[in-house]
Protein backbone atom coordinates (compact mmCIF):
# COMPACT_ATOMS: atom_id res chain seq x y z
CA UNK A 1 0.00 0.00 0.00
CA UNK A 2 2.72 2.57 0.89
CA UNK A 3 4.38 1.48 -2.38
CA UNK A 4 1.19 2.13 -4.20
CA UNK A 5 0.72 6.06 -2.68
CA UNK A 6 4.55 6.50 -3.48
CA UNK A 7 4.30 5.47 -7.18
CA UNK A 8 0.90 7.50 -7.27
CA UNK A 9 2.81 10.46 -5.57
CA UNK A 10 5.54 10.56 -8.26
CA UNK A 11 2.89 9.99 -10.87
CA UNK A 12 1.28 13.44 -9.89
CA UNK A 13 4.29 15.06 -9.76
CA UNK A 14 5.38 14.39 -13.23
CA UNK A 15 1.91 15.08 -14.79
CA UNK A 16 2.39 18.44 -12.51
CA UNK A 17 5.48 18.55 -14.96
CA UNK A 18 3.84 18.05 -18.05
CA UNK A 19 1.28 20.40 -17.35
CA UNK A 20 3.91 23.40 -16.19
CA UNK A 21 5.77 22.76 -19.59
CA UNK A 22 2.33 23.17 -21.46
CA UNK A 23 1.77 26.32 -19.46
CA UNK A 24 5.25 27.59 -20.69
CA UNK A 25 4.34 26.21 -24.05
CA UNK A 26 1.21 27.63 -24.30
CA UNK A 27 2.25 31.45 -22.06
CA UNK A 28 5.70 31.78 -24.80
CA UNK A 29 3.45 30.76 -27.82
CA UNK A 30 6.41 27.73 -28.70
CA UNK A 31 5.79 25.50 -31.28
CA UNK A 32 7.39 22.60 -29.34
CA UNK A 33 4.91 19.99 -27.22
CA UNK A 34 4.14 21.08 -23.62
CA UNK A 35 5.18 17.35 -22.39
CA UNK A 36 8.47 17.55 -24.07
CA UNK A 37 9.21 20.54 -22.25
CA UNK A 38 8.28 19.11 -18.90
CA UNK A 39 10.32 16.78 -19.53
CA UNK A 40 12.99 18.76 -20.68
CA UNK A 41 12.41 20.33 -17.03
CA UNK A 42 12.94 17.03 -15.08
CA UNK A 43 15.97 16.18 -16.87
CA UNK A 44 17.55 19.06 -16.32
CA UNK A 45 16.43 19.30 -12.59
CA UNK A 46 17.92 15.66 -12.57
CA UNK A 47 20.85 16.75 -14.30
CA UNK A 48 21.87 19.88 -11.79
CA UNK A 49 20.58 17.46 -8.54
CA UNK A 50 17.67 19.68 -7.55
CA UNK A 51 15.65 16.74 -7.37
CA UNK A 52 16.90 12.88 -7.35
CA UNK A 53 15.88 10.37 -9.39
CA UNK A 54 14.54 7.89 -6.25
CA UNK A 55 11.80 10.82 -5.89
CA UNK A 56 10.62 9.98 -9.30
CA UNK A 57 11.85 6.39 -10.29
CA UNK A 58 9.02 4.27 -9.30
CA UNK A 59 6.43 6.60 -10.64
CA UNK A 60 8.23 6.25 -13.82
CA UNK A 61 9.12 2.61 -14.25
CA UNK A 62 5.45 2.21 -13.37
CA UNK A 63 4.54 4.28 -16.72
CA UNK A 64 7.08 3.25 -18.97
CA UNK A 65 5.96 -0.68 -17.80
CA UNK A 66 2.35 -0.20 -18.82
CA UNK A 67 3.16 2.48 -22.25
CA UNK A 68 1.63 0.34 -24.61
CA UNK A 69 -1.82 1.00 -23.08
CA UNK A 70 -1.66 4.54 -23.72
CA UNK A 71 -0.97 4.20 -27.73
CA UNK A 72 -4.41 2.22 -28.08
CA UNK A 73 -6.61 4.62 -27.96
CA UNK A 74 -4.21 6.34 -31.05
CA UNK A 75 -4.26 2.66 -32.83
CA UNK A 76 -7.71 2.63 -32.85
CA UNK A 77 -8.20 6.43 -33.97
CA UNK A 78 -6.21 5.51 -37.05
CA UNK A 79 -8.39 2.21 -37.86
CA UNK A 80 -11.67 4.16 -37.39
CA UNK A 81 -10.61 6.08 -40.18
CA UNK A 82 -10.49 3.58 -43.30
CA UNK A 83 -10.23 6.53 -45.72
CA UNK A 84 -6.61 7.38 -44.83
CA UNK A 85 -5.62 4.05 -46.00
CA UNK A 86 -7.09 4.40 -49.31
CA UNK A 87 -5.74 7.71 -50.03
CA UNK A 88 -2.16 7.50 -48.54
CA UNK A 89 -1.95 3.72 -47.49
CA UNK A 90 1.34 3.34 -48.85
CA UNK A 91 2.89 5.91 -47.62
CA UNK A 92 1.65 6.39 -44.38
CA UNK A 93 2.66 2.30 -44.10
CA UNK A 94 6.18 3.28 -45.35
CA UNK A 95 6.01 6.21 -42.52
CA UNK A 96 4.89 3.66 -39.75
CA UNK A 97 7.94 1.10 -40.62
CA UNK A 98 10.81 3.70 -40.85
CA UNK A 99 9.54 5.39 -37.71
CA UNK A 100 9.17 2.04 -36.16
CA UNK A 101 12.54 0.97 -37.01
CA UNK A 102 14.22 4.31 -36.20
CA UNK A 103 13.08 4.33 -32.57
CA UNK A 104 13.75 0.64 -31.97
CA UNK A 105 17.64 1.55 -33.58
CA UNK A 106 17.96 4.25 -31.05
CA UNK A 107 16.68 2.86 -28.25
CA UNK A 108 18.61 -0.14 -28.89
CA UNK A 109 22.03 2.15 -29.24
CA UNK A 110 21.19 3.95 -25.69
CA UNK A 111 20.14 0.94 -23.96
CA UNK A 112 23.70 -0.01 -24.84
CA UNK A 113 25.44 2.81 -24.20
CA UNK A 114 23.48 2.41 -20.51
CA UNK A 115 24.56 -0.76 -19.92
CA UNK A 116 28.11 0.32 -20.67
CA UNK A 117 28.22 2.96 -18.64
CA UNK A 118 26.51 1.28 -15.72
CA UNK A 119 29.59 -1.47 -15.87
CA UNK A 120 32.04 1.06 -16.62
CA UNK A 121 30.95 2.61 -13.17
CA UNK A 122 30.94 -0.86 -11.48
CA UNK A 123 34.50 -1.39 -12.56
CA UNK A 124 35.70 1.69 -11.47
Amino acid sequence: MKQTIAIMRQITVLIGFSWLGTWISDFLNLPVSGSLIGLALVFALLRLGVIRLAWLEAGANWLLSRMLLFFVPAAVGVISHRELFGVAGVSLLAAIVVGTLIVMGCSGLLAEAITRRKEAAKSS
